[in-house]
């Protein structure tokens, strides 16, 4: 499966919330939600390599808006007319990880409700893999929501049982 691409059929997101005010580190911050398999908060900067990830994205994560369960949180760059730059906070790592499926499909649906557009949108991410989210839109609702990439055979094994 080396260098193959593959699509997924992803849930559809539910509690989609357009700018919703917060105070995070004593600062005034706009935010996105949407619960795209798991909640993810999605903050839009001007460039992604200079975010304090795990700073950030921690105080995002455990902020009272979002408790108990708390949420991921995805800071995104628009870096064309479709295409946005992400890294991600995950919850349960408690760290920025090099990509997050459900990250990078709420980051997408949210940059296609702020700017208005179609997919697909294209999606790159920390470890630089350039990843396709694809939707059908009917109203304020998405469906019809795929994620496509490329996937590598990563190991194999057996289990006596």
């Amino acid at each position: 499966m080396h260098g193959e691409l593959v699509t997924l059929q992803m849930s559809e997101p539910q509690d989609l919330q357009l700018n919703v005010e917060l105070e995070v580190e004593g600062e005034d911050t706009k935010v996105h939600f949407i619960n795209s398999g798991v909640p993810h908060v999605v903050v839009p900067v001007a460039r992604v390599d200079v975010v304090n990830v795990h700073q950030r994205g921690r105080s995002l994560r455990r902020h009272e808006r979002f408790l108990p369960a708390g949420a991921n949180v995805n800071f995104i760059e628009k870096a064309g007319p479709k295409k946005i730059l992400v890294r991600t906070y995950e919850r349960g790592v408690e760290e920025e990880t090099l990509a997050c499926g459900t990250g990078v499909v709420a980051s997408a649906l949210i940059f296609a409700s702020t700017e208005k557009i179609d997919g697909p949108i294209s999606v790159t991410v920390r470890s630089e893999s350039a990843l396709s989210v694809d939707f059908k839109r009917v109203g304020d609702k998405f469906t019809n929501v795929t994620l496509t990439g490329p996937a590598e055979f990563a190991f194999e094994g057996t289990i006596d049982v």
